[in-house]
């Protein structure tokens, strides 16, 4: 796959009453065409101070970025025209101009033709459900407005990289859910997304890959299924046909695999194992050995956000 971003020992330092706060401190990335890469990260993470630094709003103190080719530094104009940005405090929009003439005026700088411009706006405004809002004045636009034509200007120039900082922060779950399949939608049209967030569920939804951020530092980078292998926990969960106890399960072969056995009900129980597919074979035998009848019997793997809290409170060490 072709690279659309890439970072090399990217590091921002900022001066702030004569101390030196590192905000992100050497980040190494690559993020793939058509990939939806999602940034997490406890807050002064260095998650905004990053997807800033590589949308050339801010210069790293030293270190690289690339976006579609462009480096940051010395093509920034080319960068800024590729990419597609919502931030999560927006102030760029003018108050007294409504909705639409807002992204009619930021159409233009981007030099879309007068009657195609026309087009986009109108189809962006009815993607976004804002149809009816277009002539309300950005000043009387609500929290979930305001974000929603954030990122329909985004949207508006088509570009091929999309930098989303909390797309859905401070939103109602209806909205925040219409976004999400917008941005599915756009990695449906090979775009490449990276975006930040603090919802765990929009993390799995979403992410291709997920970095997790803290205090500057980049601690992992990887597939959701990766990522959760780390934390060496899974849980079966088996309902049977008849009563069962540990002793049965926890023989010899299998013992020593089982972290935890959990009896739910008489018929029902869960054990805590580090990969599942390991014991499955097994359990199943030894069910079927002693006349046992499974009803069901599923897998569930750690959740993201339990990633998430085990690396920040790791580094925290």
């Amino acid at each position: 796959m072709l690279e659309t971003i890439k970072t090399q020992n990217l590091t921002k330092i900022f001066k702030v009453k004569k101390k030196k706060i590192r905000a992100i401190q050497d980040i190494n990335l690559s993020i793939q065409n058509g990939e939806i890469f999602v940034l997490l990260g406890p807050n002064g993470a260095g998650k905004t101070t990053f997807l800033k630094t590589i949308s050339t709003l801010i210069l790293p103190t030293y270190g690289d970025a690339w976006v579609n080719g462009y480096n940051i530094k010395k093509d920034e104009y080319k960068v800024r025209k590729s990419i597609g940005l919502s931030t999560g405090f927006e102030r760029s929009f003018y108050y007294r101009l409504n909705g639409y003439q807002n992204l009619e005026f930021f159409g233009t700088l981007y030099g879309i033709k007068s009657k195609d411009l026309k087009e986009r706006i109108n189809f962006l405004l009815n993607l976004f459900n804002l149809e009816d809002a277009k002539d309300l004045k950005y000043m009387k636009y609500s929290t979930g407005m305001k974000k929603k034509l954030s990122l329909a200007r985004a949207l508006l120039h088509d570009p091929d990289v999309y930098i989303f900082d909390e797309p859905t922060s401070s939103i109602d779950p209806i909205s925040a859910n219409e976004i999400r399949d917008i941005i599915l939608s756009l990695k449906d049209k090979n775009k490449t997304i990276i975006l930040s967030t603090h919802d765990m569920h929009e993390a799995e939804l979403l992410a291709d890959r997920i970095g997790i951020l803290n205090k500057g530092n980049m601690l992992a980078v990887d597939k959701k299924e990766n990522l959760k292998r780390v934390l060496k926990k899974e849980i079966i969960k088996v309902k049977i046909d008849k009563g069962i106890n540990e002793d049965l399960i926890a023989q010899d072969g299998i013992k020593e695999k089982i972290n935890l056995f959990r009896k739910i009900k008489d018929n029902e129980f869960e054990i805590e194992v580090e990969n599942s597919s390991e014991v499955l074979d097994q359990l199943i035998e030894k069910l079927k050995n002693q006349d046992r009848k499974i009803l069901t019997i599923n897998v569930e793997t750690p959740s993201i956000e339990e990633v998430f809290i085990n690396f920040v409170r790791n580094d925290k060490k």
